[in-house]
């Protein structure tokens, strides 16, 4: 008992903290635009910002990624296949096929799947899988903690050198782990992030632009790594070292997106992140506004969280990725909370909206990110190209709603969303 009170007021603590930290980061964007329109001669501000991030966009975009060298032959480590899965049961029969045929050393793989509390066919398949397939093991519990409390429970049983974390709706080619475990050669790679692909790009619109979002995804972290920026995890398809996942204490159970998280963890311990575009994973999209709504809702929280969480520790960093640290915050979270004053000032004053120099640096980034990655790994062209590189760009304003939506609702409720499940459908969807 004595323990649960301690968590409970730890938990409340960490969410009263970022409460005050979101709500002052709000009042001190809204305090500086509305000064922007109060003050003309203020405006030289806007200017010189949206200069220093222009360099920075030029920088990184010009900058020439090199594909991860894998020399000769090496020692293959042993790796441990963590899958968190919560009513999972219309797609785990087809990863756990997967998992086995990968062509890996059958003594070198230690392949885990949680049953995180799941209430619909999950636990029988994965008897019949076991039977199947007797090197699979499984861990039953209760769910608590989300992905990270399944990863958690799990983690002191596995013996990886390399930890590889799937989702259950994950697709891996079979020499996935051929091509990324050897890139752990490098001793300054702590972590390895493969590229992710959508497997029912087919289905509508908004699964074709998730596509296309995941394609600007990766040149834009390709890029951010050429800088010598930052890159981030993705949760499926992430390697780790072993060693460094102990050193960061596991996965954090107290924020949104523990994927997202332990990347900062791993930065400031000191270690490098790499992003492979070659091999993918592929996993399934949704299929509904409401379910992409409460699923990026959550990617937001969870980005914006960790800012809050780890500040002022991220000041440790290099400079270099402090600088690409703070272009992204500006403009990925920043920007859109201080629409709200500036279009207010702009209706309500007929004032010339301040932030349009950053808003048309943010469009020119993505723009140049969606036709890049869309041309270099969906091998679209011409009038292809342009197209879908209008379509991606509209279906990205929706980013904007939710930017807005998630740092208000963190500003009055510390606590964090409740996870809300991806539905997943397998192959026959």
């Amino acid at each position: 008992m004595e323990v649960s009170n301690d968590r409970s007021s730890n938990e409340i603590r960490v969410e009263c903290d970022r409460r005050i930290k979101a709500t002052l980061v709000v009042l001190l964007v809204w305090g500086i635009v509305s000064l922007l329109h109060w003050q003309p001669q203020t405006q030289w501000f806007m200017v010189a910002l949206t200069a220093i991030l222009t360099i920075q966009t030029v920088r990184m975009l010009i900058s020439k990624p090199t594909s991860p060298k894998i020399e000769g032959d090496v020692n293959l480590p042993k790796v441990s296949i963590l899958v968190p899965a919560k009513n999972e049961s219309a797609v785990l029969t087809d990863l756990v096929h997967n998992l086995f045929h990968l062509n890996y050393p059958t003594t070198h793989l230690d392949i885990w799947v949680v049953d995180d509390g799941s209430t619909d066919e999950t636990p029988p398949t994965l008897g019949k899988l076991q039977t199947q397939f007797p090197r699979l093991q499984v861990h039953s519990r209760e769910s608590k903690g989300g992905k990270a409390g399944a990863l958690n429970a799990v983690f002191p049983f596995t013996q990886g050198e390399i930890i590889l974390v799937c989702d259950a709706d994950a697709q891996l080619p079979a020499d996935f782990l051929r091509q990324t475990v050897p890139l752990f050669q490098k001793k300054a790679i702590g972590a390895v992030q493969v590229r992710k692909s959508i497997s029912n790009a087919n289905t509508n619109f908004l699964t074709r632009c998730q596509q296309m979002e995941m394609s600007c995804d990766a040149f834009l972290q390709t890029h951010r790594i050429a800088a010598a920026g930052m890159t981030e995890l993705r949760g499926n398809g992430m390697l780790l070292r072993r060693e460094l996942l102990e050193q960061c204490n596991g996965w954090n159970e107290d924020t949104v997106t523990d994927d997202l998280d332990l990347t900062f963890k791993l930065y400031l311990i000191g270690t490098e992140i790499e992003f492979a575009t070659v091999p993918a994973v592929r996993e399934e999209a949704v299929t509904t506004w409401k379910n992409l709504w409460y699923q990026h809702c959550r990617w937001a929280e969870g980005g914006y969280q960790r800012y809050l969480d780890y500040y002022p520790q991220i000041f440790n960093l290099s400079a270099l990725k402090k600088i690409d640290l703070w272009f992204f915050l500006l403009l990925q979270f920043i920007l859109p909370i201080g629409l709200i004053p500036d279009l207010m000032w702009t209706i309500f004053y007929s004032h010339h909206p301040v932030l349009f120099p950053l808003q048309t640096l943010l469009g020119f980034l993505l723009t140049v990110s969606f036709i890049a990655g869309i041309h270099q790994l969906q091998n679209l062209r011409g009038w292809r190209l342009i197209l879908a590189t209008i379509q991606g760009s509209l279906y990205m304003v929706h980013w904007i709603p939710v930017m807005i939506v998630v740092t208000l609702k963190m500003c009055v409720k510390g606590r964090r969303s409740e996870w809300v499940k991806t539905e997943h459908y397998g192959r026959s969807a």
